[in-house]
Order: C-alpha cells, then sequence, then structure tokens
C-alpha cells in the first residue's frame, strides 16, 4: 500500500478499535453491573442480547446509506450516536432503562462495520492485509477494554468508564469531519484493468439465447448464502463466548501472585489472552492474500473445536493459555469470511452485502448472550463454552460445503460476472 493508503487504514483502524471498545466494555464490567443490580447473569445476558441484536440490526440500514450516502457520513452518525448513548448508559436509574440505552447504544456502534469496510475495500490495493490490519485494530480495542474499563471502575465507579467512552466517541466523530471519502482519491488505487472482451458473432448469440433455470439464476448466490450461514454461527460464538469469557475466567482463574489484586490480575490475563486475537487477525490477513480464501475457511474454522472444549474443562493459567488460542482461532477466520463477502456480493451491492453479513454475524447471532445467560445461571460458565463447541460442528460443515462448490467451479460474482483473486 502507498503512503496515503496506509494513513487512510491507520485512520479508520483507530475508530474501528473504539466501536469494539465500547462493545466489549459491558462484558468485562458484567459482574460489577450484576453487584449494583443484583439482576442475575440471566437478565444480564438478555440486557446483552438486545444490545448485541441493535449491534447487528443496524447494519442492514448501514449497507443501504453507505451506498447511497457514502462511508463518511455514515461513520459520523455512527460515533455521534454512540458518544450520546453511553451517556445515558452511565446515568442508568434501573436495570430495564439500562437495557433500552445498551440497545441505543448498539444501534450506534452497529452502523458502523459496513462504512468501515466498504471504505478499506474501496480504498486500498491490498485488500486482504488492510481487513487484517483493520481487524487487529479492533482485537487490540477488544483487549484493552478490561484494563480500560476496570481500571476506571476501581478507580470510580463503573459507571464513569462509559462517560470515558462518550467523550472519545464524540472526539472520534468530530475528526471524522475531516476524513475524505475513499472516492475522492481514486488516482491510488489502480486496479489492473483487463481488455474488454470481443463482442461474441451473431451465431453464438443465437444458439446461447435462452430462458435461464430457476436452479441457474440462483447458482451463483449460493456461496453468499453459506458465508451468510457462517457469519450467523460465527455470531453466535463469538458472542456467547467473548459475553462471558471474562467472568469465567475471573470464577475459575484461582491464581494470586506476589499479593495482587484478584481483579487487576484477572483483567490482565483476560488482556494478554484478547491480545492474541490481534495476531490472528494478522495472520488470517496475510493467508487470504496468498492463498484462495474457501481453502483456508475450513481449517481455520475447525481449529475453534478443542480450544472451546479445553476452556470449558480447565482452570488456573491453562485456561488463560486456551482462552488465547481460542481467540487466536476465531479472530484469523475474519479477514477470510469478510474477504469472501466482497467476492461473492454483487458488485454494485458491496455495502448492503457487508450490511446484511453483520446483521448476521451480531444481529442473529446475539441470541447467543440470552441462551449462554441462561446456561450460566443453570450450569456454569464452563457448559457455556462446551455448548458453543457443538455450535462450531455446524459451522464446519457450511465451511465445508464452501470449498466443495468452489473446487467444482470458478467463483462467479451474482450478475455474471467472475470474482477475482
Amino acid at each position: 500500500m502507498r503512503a496515503r493508503q496506509v494513513s487512510r487504514v491507520l485512520y479508520i483502524s483507530v475508530a474501528h478499535a473504539l466501536i469494539h471498545t465500547i462493545e466489549f466494555t459491558y462484558a468485562a464490567l458484567l459482574s460489577r453491573i450484576d453487584s449494583e443490580f443484583g439482576a442475575g447473569l440471566f437478565v444480564l445476558g438478555i440486557a446483552a442480547n438486545g444490545f448485541a441484536f441493535m449491534f447487528g440490526f443496524s447494519a442492514l440500514p448501514s449497507g443501504v446509506l453507505v451506498d447511497r450516502l457514502g462511508t463518511k457520513r455514515v461513520l459520523i452518525v455512527a460515533f455521534s450516536i454512540a458518544g450520546v448513548a453511553a451517556l445515558l448508559v452511565a446515568i442508568a436509574p434501573n436495570v430495564w432503562l439500562l437495557g433500552l440505552f445498551l440497545a441505543l447504544l448498539g444501534l450506534g456502534i452497529g452502523l458502523y462495520h459496513p462504512a468501515g469496510l466498504a471504505f478499506i475495500a474501496q480504498a486500498t490495493s491490498q485488500r486482504g492485509m488492510a481487513l487484517g490490519w483493520h481487524g487487529v485494530a479492533g482485537n487490540l480495542g477488544i483487549a484493552v477494554t478490561p484494563l480500560l474499563a476496570v481500571g476506571v471502575a476501581e478507580a470510580a465507579d463503573w459507571r464513569w468508564a462509559y462517560v470515558v467512552l462518550a467523550v472519545l466517541a464524540l472526539v472520534v466523530a468530530l475528526a471524522l469531519r475531516f476524513m475524505p471519502e475513499p472516492e475522492e482519491l481514486p488516482a491510488e488505487i489502480e486496479p489492473e484493468s483487463a481488455p474488454e472482451p470481443p463482442d461474441p458473432p451473431p451465431e453464438a448469440v443465437a444458439a446461447g439465447a435462452r430462458t435461464l433455470t430457476r436452479a441457474e439464476r440462483w447458482r451463483p448466490y449460493l456461496p453468499l448464502f453459506l458465508v451468510y450461514g457462517v457469519f450467523v454461527l460465527n455470531g453466535f460464538i463469538y458472542r456467547g463466548s467473548l459475553t462471558f469469557l471474562p467472568v469465567h475466567i475471573e470464577e475459575r482463574l484461582h491464581v494470586s501472585w506476589f499479593g495482587l489484586d484478584e481483579a487487576w490480575l484477572a483483567s490482565s490475563l483476560i488482556t494478554l489472552a484478547l491480545l492474541a486475537g490481534a495476531a490472528g487477525q494478522l495472520f488470517g490477513g496475510a493467508l487470504s492474500d496468498r492463498f484462495r480464501l474457501e481453502r483456508l475457511a475450513l481449517p481455520l474454522t475447525f481449529s475453534l473445536l478443542p480450544f472451546l472444549v479445553l476452556i470449558g474443562l480447565t482452570s488456573g493459567l491453562p485456561l488463560v493459555l486456551f482462552a488465547a488460542l481460542f481467540v487466536f482461532a476465531d479472530f484469523s477466520s475474519q479477514p477470510i469470511y469478510t474477504g469472501l463477502i466482497a467476492d461473492y456480493a454483487p458488485a454494485n451491492a458491496i455495502g448492503r452485502s457487508y450490511g446484511v453479513s453483520f446483521f448476521a454475524a451480531f444481529g442473529i447471532g446475539s441470541l447467543a448472550a440470552t441462551f449462554a445467560g441462561f446456561i450460566a445461571e443453570r450450569w456454569g460458565t464452563d457448559a457455556v463454552f462446551l455448548s458453543l463447541a457443538g455450535v462450531v460442528t455446524i459451522t464446519i460443515s457450511l465451511a465445508a460445503a464452501i470449498w466443495w462448490l468452489a473446487e467444482q467451479s470458478p467463483r462467479e460474482r451474482p450478475g455474471g460476472s467472475i470474482a477475482g483473486r
């Protein structure tokens, strides 16, 4: 990437980091919020579900708005809503209003992903690596959240953590006013141009003119629908695991070092585990620029299975290690699947396609928060991760189907063109 492309990727990646810091703060502060409201993990899981559903649902209108209005306007609106909603969360007097304000916060930050990813796809010539670095920033945002949120909560109160997030979101909204749209700088984007194919002879046109069957019309969309299915299941695994991973580690760490405060020690180790996701994003981004994406998806998806089982069965430092390996494997697949969306989506609807994919992941996948909250309250947090391992087996079958279809025929973009890589 050229220097200005790099600067634009870094610019939008900082915004991505804040989005995921806001997203993960509720999970990092879950035990403290429970101590204040005394609502129980099931009720707080429902509140997390509402937040996560709106996080995914707002990706749908965001995708449409990106295609019509451009990325910058959508991003400014996203961070403006997030700033106001975070302030409302900070003053929520009861668990019901907390859930309502969290849903508004989810709606605001959910506008981000179609805009941010469409910006990356349009503004860089090395899309795979750019998506990897963009994902790294998101992982760093998640990883610093336990230390940031718990640090503010220990110094003052959990509500002040949301005040800090509100100020940061409003600052980013203001700064984004000076970010150029990627379309304004076309000179730096130099895709290889292929010569126009010659017109076919009239007899060939006449011979080939026939009405396509319904199966033939829908066949180019089948891989895209399978990728959407993977987004649903991966989103379910993501939401269920990350919502309860901090509480799970806090409950089962059983480690004391040099008289350090247990909350600080647990937060530090959770941060170290989550930092593995940044390495996973880079790993997946680098692989996606070198190998066919469909061939990468299956082994990376399969790798989630043993680590989820081990998280559910271990405690102490081995638990932290297996959590880090799970996070690495989970996030290494993200550049692969986001790249497949860009490859299989209709050329004039990339923003809307990312909107559908993130609604699938964060909206439909948000049901995992209620599901995992119910399981955690009845059978403990270890059962959450064992049940999510079962979900991975379904994801593996979809990844295998995507691979099989790719091996049967060239990658065809809906509308008739061949999606290239």
